[in-house]
């Protein structure tokens, strides 16, 4: 499966999962909080497919950013967004010094 196939699942899965939660009365969702949710689920998904892909710094760096942007939409009611950008950031830091130092030991 291509990975813009499987994203799309990911997200038209998510966000139907959300709709039927919140029909049902499972689960009370506002829009902000239910983008938050699915842009997660999208992170998830590409740190996934990153890690089985011949590529897997490109989509693990992608997938941490969106799942961090969608944890920080989705918790912005009990979390400052300032500190998961920031959390992001690091993150990204990290990656790129964790590949300068692999490829200068190949």
């Amino acid at each position: 499966m291509s990975y813009g196939a499987g994203a799309l699942i990911a997200i038209v899965a998510s966000t139907g999962a959300l709709l039927v939660l919140s029909g049902a009365g499972l689960l009370r969702v506002d829009p902000f909080t239910a983008v938050g949710v699915v842009v997660a689920v999208f992170g998830v998904y590409t740190v996934a497919y990153g890690a089985a892909s011949r590529d897997p710094l490109y989509y693990l760096l992608w997938g941490g950013v969106a799942l961090a942007a969608g944890l920080g939409i989705a918790a912005s009611t009990l979390l400052n967004p300032i500190v998961v950008l920031g959390l992001a950031l690091v993150f990204v830091a990290a990656l790129g010094a964790a590949a300068t130092l692999l490829r200068r030991r190949r």
